[in-house]
């Protein structure tokens, strides 16, 4: 039976009625009935040949479905022309027609009109086929690139840092485990010497690439600085590097502290931060040298030479961001990284002695850890706070730097409070209540927490809107398809699990 099938397939051939049809729609008419077959013979022989050679390009991608790429192809290895058009993933529905004694099948165009197509944007450039070579291996050694697999994957950095013994590399079980002779050295209390378990070597191209990444970040061009930036937080290969990064920065930042550089300072931020978004890398064994650093730029005295003009606030607020990003991802029940900053922020606030600058650090740090810490350590202390600021602002004359930095201090409680409070307190609000329980600050806090309320419900609306807008459309949908198709098709759609 299959036989025969394909015996009547290979037999095919094109009638003779459709090579008068094509020669018509070109303004060729009365073609002669042996020209006709001609054509149908020569033209059956070339479309077979052409979807014998698709069948193979569809073979040789371990396809079972044929696609208009597989006829692009053939038409290209037949240095024909490929077809335009047809690279549509959708289904392209052709119809029937007949008349007169013919049988046709079409596809029906749709009419465009020039001035739509005209002011549509045009699309992006489709990127070439090209071809980019790299090192898998040099001298027995995988390089570290993007393009091969990161040398240790994060799992095994933690392995390496929590359980060293566990992670013992090949060849140094002898070296690491004690014999018998070596154990009675050890109770009896002779010194031993232990060969150290890895070295952390560099090879020249990390030295160089450690070298350039430095200078770049530190650097005066901005181009360079990006993207060197982007190379830390996307390079699967740094984690030998990673104490070379740790301790640049825990260096930097104490030198440049001394020195009031308030730019290296701001780059040594961006540092850590391109070192936390790299997904590749397991920080948590040098938090030790980051988090002090992170934290010299949140409360620090002094961080750059004109403290009445230069915005180190921006600086404070940023190095704020990165500390609660810090305990967010690290903070755990072992170590209590979250709890141990939040008592170190809230003593430095709490001295009576400590300048408008760390203050504002200390409110920021804390602020940035989330609406609980809002809520238990700031509102409670705004009476107190508003007190301290009012001293400021109505008070004898102060220096410059005082009020500046009360200023901003006041700006901060309200931005962070605001919010909260709108979510703590029912409406309505009251200025004089407001005033009664956080003294100074309370009437400017209620006028945050009504800008809030109205905020959240503009966003609430808009919310509605649109959840709105799309039900009427799918409702507009559903009606336009129970309209449009017959009544077994809609039961066979709604009750199918997957109609799509």
């Amino acid at each position: 039976m299959a036989e025969e099938r394909r015996s009547k397939l290979s037999n095919t051939l094109l009638p003779t009625e459709s090579m008068k049809g094509i020669a018509e729609s070109i303004g060729v008419s009365q073609m002669q009935e042996e020209t006709c077959q001609v054509l149908s013979e020569e033209v059956s022989y070339r479309i077979k040949e052409i979807a014998q050679d698709a069948l193979k390009f569809m073979h040789h991608g371990k396809r079972r479905k044929l696609m208009t790429s597989d006829i692009d192809y053939a038409l290209k290895l037949k240095n024909v022309e490929p077809l335009y058009g047809f690279h549509a993933q959708d289904f392209i529905p052709f119809r029937f027609a007949s008349g007169g004694g013919r049988e046709l099948y079409f596809y029906e165009e749709k009419e465009v009109d020039l001035s739509d197509i005209i002011n549509t944007p045009l699309p992006r450039v489709p990127l070439d086929v090209s071809m980019k070579a790299h090192w898998l291996s040099i001298e027995g050694v995988q390089p570290a690139i993007p393009e091969n697999p990161p040398p240790a994957p994060k799992e095994q950095q933690k392995a390496e840092s929590t359980e060293p013994l566990k992670a013992v590399k090949p060849g140094q079980e002898e070296e690491g485990q004690l014999q018998g002779k070596d154990k009675k050295k050890l109770l009896e209390g002779s010194a031993m010497k232990l060969k150290p378990r890895s070295t952390h070597e560099l090879s020249v191209e990390q030295q160089l690439y450690y070298k350039e990444i430095t200078e770049a970040c530190v650097g005066s061009c901005e181009a360079k600085r990006a993207e060197a930036l982007q190379s830390i937080a996307t390079d699967p290969g740094l984690y030998q590097m990673l104490p070379r990064f740790s301790t640049f920065i825990s260096e930097g930042v104490r030198v440049n502290v001394v020195q009031n550089n308030l730019a290296l300072l701001i780059y040594l931020m961006r540092m850590v931060k391109a070192l936390m978004d790299n997904p590749t890398l397991y920080l948590e064994k040098y938090l030790h040298e980051l988090i002090p650093a992170v934290v010299t730029c949140i409360v620090s005295r002094q961080l750059c030479l004109r403290p009445d003009v230069d915005n180190h606030w921006a600086l404070r607020d940023f190095a704020a961001r990165l500390m609660a990003q810090s305990c967010k991802t690290f903070s755990t029940t072992t170590n209590n990284i979250q709890s141990r900053i939040t008592k170190t922020f809230t003593k430095s606030w709490l001295d009576e002695k400590t300048q408008w600058t760390t203050r504002y650090g200390c409110i920021a740090g804390l602020a940035e850890l989330g609406h609980d810490v809002i809520k238990t350590l700031i509102i409670p202390r705004l009476q107190v706070e508003g007190s301290r600021v009012k001293a400021v602002n109505e008070g004898p004359i102060v220096g410059n730097i005082d009020k500046i930095g009360a200023d901003h201090v006041q700006s901060l409680l309200l931005k962070h409070c605001a919010p909260v409070l709108a979510k703590m307190r029912s409406p309505p609000d009251n200025q004089e209540q407001y005033r009664v329980e956080y003294g100074y600050l309370g009437p400017m806090l209620c006028t945050h927490v009504v800008k809030a309320r109205a905020q959240a419900a503009m966003q609430g609306q808009q919310v509605n809107r649109t959840t709105l807008t799309i039900t009427q459309v799918c409702i507009h949908t559903a009606a336009t398809l129970s309209h449009a198709l017959p009544l077994p098709l809609i039961l066979s759609l709604s009750l199918s699990p997957d109609p799509l």
